[in-house]
């Protein structure tokens, strides 16, 4: 019989292909996303002077940048907008399978802890939407792991490159600031560095972030940035219901709990392992996940920014690699055994809401594309008006561009008080449909194609 470590390599590389595959038809196939679309035409579609004047939370700057080079040099299609972001999926994949190998062994374990940091929804989301999740998620990443290599085997080039990429996941979304500032402190604090050395690896990291953010960031203004949960407590109710699709109080109040629990072991780890290589990943993960937390409500209470969204994604790889790191370091039959079956429970859930279709931030437009080729084809190149809904009115105008569709005259962002020749309406909207005796031609869950 083939050997368990044999048969978990094995699976896991499967797991790999079939997540790069799933990643890649998702980013061909699906409708694009109002955060995805409203980036496209506020900041990408736009001259550099233009798309520079302007700053809001939603422009995931690098991400921008990068797909603003992919669009350029393809013809802009769903593929071309999300190429950046898989991209990201394929360092991200890469980085968890070299961390998960080395500090996990090659059996059940490792297979288990990959498949909790590769198959959570919202990260498997991530790993191909255009937003920049994905690259900011992708570069913390490989922040630890350069940070842990060289805790094992000192390289300054190394530290320097894991300074770097702290710096790209914080250009590439700021939710990120918290979490990169934390690993830092940590770090330094945890190796006990001080003087040149310490003062070099912030400097990179702070002039990394620096040159991506200095000039969009130099145009924001502080209505464009406080957008986000108002407390904890909201974001990781809206973490665990994305993730494991229910909204249940008592699993949020379980997951709640577990998050302080580890938090806590997370800083004793920090402290037991001071300065030993063997329990750099409990004490670095552990600790930078309490500090994190620290951060972020600091931030509220004395600076009144909120909590992030959909950018705390990082609290999901730094929870696994906090817990599995602390609870498996004693190396104790039972205590994996336990560990297996809860992976297992919680991998199941995972799977049954494993988004091979539609992007869960996008749900409520899935059938836009559709949508935009059948409107494309009844209008053909005469001049027409179209009244659309203002929720769906960056989508529209994204599929405006993408088929280069100038004869769409006017889409309309404020009421429908007009008349026009086409509407684009959510169900908010539905009821013009009876009041203007219009045509459908087009339905779905979330928008409606009328005449």
């Amino acid at each position: 019989m083939e050997p368990t470590s044999t048969a978990s390599i094995r699976t896991a590389r499967w797991l790999v292909a079939g997540l790069l595959a799933i990643n890649l038809y998702r980013a061909m196939t699906q409708s694009v996303t109002p955060g995805e679309a409203w980036n496209y035409y506020r900041f990408i579609a736009p001259g550099w002077t233009e798309a520079l004047s302007r700053f809001d939370i939603n422009n995931h700057v690098l991400n921008t940048l990068l797909v603003r080079i992919s669009t350029a040099c393809f013809h802009l299609t769903e593929l071309s907008l999300r190429l950046p972001s898989l991209l990201a999926g394929v360092l991200y994949l890469w980085v968890v399978w070299r961390m998960a190998r080395r500090w996990f062994g090659d059996g059940l374990v490792f297979l288990a802890v990959f498949g909790l940091l590769t198959l959570n929804p919202l990260v498997v989301d991530a790993l191909s939407e255009a937003r920049g999740y994905g690259l900011a998620l992708a570069s913390w990443m490989w922040a630890l792991e350069l940070i842990l290599e060289s805790v094992e085997s000192f390289s300054g080039s190394k530290l320097n490159l894991a300074a770097m990429f702290l710096g790209l996941s914080v250009a590439a979304s700021l939710a990120f600031l918290a979490p990169a500032a934390a690993l830092l402190a940590v770090f330094l604090a945890w190796t006990g560095r001080r003087g040149a050395s310490a003062r070099a690896f912030a400097a990179i990291f702070f002039l990394t972030a620096f040159v991506l953010l200095v000039i969009p960031i130099n145009h924001a203004e502080w209505k464009t940035l406080a957008a986000g949960a108002t407390s904890l407590r909201q974001t990781i109710n809206e973490i665990i219901a994305l993730s494991m699709g229910t909204s249940l109080k008592v699993v949020s109040a379980a997951a709640r709990l577990g998050l302080a629990l580890a938090a806590v072991a997370g800083m004793a780890a920090m402290v037991r392992y001071r300065r030993r290589p063997d329990g750099a990943l409990a004490a670095l993960s552990g600790g930078t996940l309490a500090l994190t937390l620290v951060f972020l409500m600091a931030a509220h209470r004395w600076l009144h920014t909120p909590f992030p969204q959909a950018g705390a994604i990082y609290l999901i790889p730094l929870t696994v690699l906090s817990v599995t790191s602390v609870i498996l370091k004693p190396n104790h039959k039972a205590v994996q055994i336990a560990f297996l079956v809860a992976a297992a429970v919680l991998l199941t859930r995972y799977l049954a809401e494993f988004p091979f279709g539609t992007y869960t931030a996008g749900r409520q437009f899935s059938g836009a594309r559709t949508l935009a080729k059948t409107l494309r084809g009844k209008a053909g190149r005469g001049a027409v008006r179209i009244g659309v809904s203002p929720a769906a009115e960056p989508i529209l105008s994204y599929y405006r561009m993408r088929y280069g569709q100038a004869n769409w005259q006017s889409i309309d962002r404020g009421p429908l008080t007009g008349t026009y020749d086409y509407y684009v309406l959510t169900p908010d909207d539905a009821a013009l449909i009876e009041q203007r005796h219009l045509h459908v031609m087009y339905r779905d869950a979330g928008l409606t194609l009328a005449q």
